[in-house]
């Protein structure tokens, strides 16, 4: 790996720590501008009081013509550098010792991050970064944390798209097993060929809607923007409950709805993307009436929290409920409260991703007595 970042550092501490002591005497040592006593004088003149070994005598023409005799004391004009060898073979020999524990300690972690890299790039999603970081407190630290969430976040997202993919091919070969089958069976015997070919179109239907599904939550999975559509969230959920309606008075099952104060004018319209929103909403009714029979009641109530500036929607059956081991996971996908119902548990997760995207909220949870509740908050 390149080290250049490495030996830049070290010739940048060796030079600053050769430089300092040189400074530093400079500063201690240097006269007072002062102190660097100068005579000048005519030839013609006295002798001038400077003596001493280190007196330095020049002569000079002055801009008259005049001839001068310019008398200073050489330890009275000291030079920026000159200082003892003591101080320089301190420098030269600590100099580059710190430079070199101050380069290390700065680079080494991020030679960890760009292996971490490496390693992630490659495949492995279980690389972490912040055990080797020791006791470090710096940016570099938060560096690595920051790369610790998203491997682990990469990491979750990689396994739920395998899981998802295993989940996917599960539903699909039984319906195309019996596919094989109908086929197979009208081929052997003819007379049964009214009844495979029923078969094969029931199990047809069944992958279609399995598909329609799967892209409605793959849309909803991308939809990390919301969109920029301002809607009466009331209408909306108005509108799906006019549709669901048609379903539920079929099968016997009434659905009462409360909007509350949410449906006046004061509520404030909702932004986001509306197909996304009606989907969350569509799945939640419709997965209560598939658990609701004849008699029951599914109950719908809309309202507004002004102070959290949040509209709150519940969606309450009277149905069995769901087992509470299934609650925790029942917004994952190909996961249902019950094997023998009917659906592929794709349409609360379809609601939960959607709703995520809009920076909302759902959660579930078994009611006392009987039925499941859907509990909904979407930020105005």
């Amino acid at each position: 790996m390149k080290s250049g970042l490495f030996w830049k550092l070290l010739l940048a501490f060796g030079v600053a720590f050769f430089l300092l002591p040189q400074l530093f005497w400079a500063l201690v040592t240097l006269p007072p501008s002062d102190s660097a006593q100068v005579e000048i004088l005519s030839l013609s003149a006295p002798q001038a009081h400077l003596t001493g070994s280190d007196v330095v005598e020049r002569q000079a023409r002055g801009p008259d013509g005049t001839m001068l005799r310019v008398r200073y004391h050489q330890q009275g004009v000291r030079r920026f550098l000159t200082i003892p060898l003591e101080p320089v073979a301190l420098a030269l020999i600590f100099g580059p010792i710190f430079g070199v524990i101050l380069a290390w300690y700065l680079v080494a972690p991020i030679r960890r991050l760009r292996l971490g890299f490496e390693r992630l790039a490659g495949g492995d999603l279980s690389v972490r970064l912040t055990p080797g970081m020791g006791k470090r407190h710096d940016e570099i630290a938060d560096l690595a944390r920051d790369f610790d969430v998203m491997a682990a976040q990469l990491e979750q997202s990689i396994q739920g798209r395998e899981q998802l993919l295993h989940d996917v091919s599960h539903e699909l070969r039984s319906p195309l097993s019996r596919l094989q089958l109908a086929i197979a069976l009208a081929r052997q015997d003819r007379s049964q060929v009214d009844t495979s070919l029923d078969r094969i179109e029931y199990e047809g239907r069944r992958l279609d809607s399995v598909v329609r599904e799967l892209l409605s939550l793959a849309r909803a999975e991308s939809g990390h923007a919301p969109g920029d559509d301002y809607f009466d969230l009331t209408a909306l959920l108005e509108s799906v409950l006019a549709d669901a309606r048609f379903e539920a008075d079929a099968a016997g099952v009434r659905i009462v709805s409360d909007m509350g104060h949410a449906g006046d004018d004061t509520a404030p319209s909702l932004r986001g993307n509306t197909e996304l929103i009606r989907w969350a909403l569509d799945n939640v009714v419709r997965n209560a009436l598939r658990f609701s029979t004849t008699g029951q009641s599914v109950h719908v109530k809309l309202g507004y929290d002004d102070e959290a500036k949040r509209y709150e929607i519940d969606i309450v059956d009277e149905g069995p409920g769901a087992p509470e081991k299934v609650i925790p996971t029942l917004f994952e996908p190909f996961v249902r409260a019950e094997e023998t119902t009917a659906g592929f548990g794709l349409g609360l997760a379809v609601a939960k991703r959607a709703v995520t995207a809009h920076g909302g909220a759902i959660q579930a949870s078994n009611r006392a007595g009987a039925g499941l509740g859907v509990h909904i908050a979407l930020p105005a």
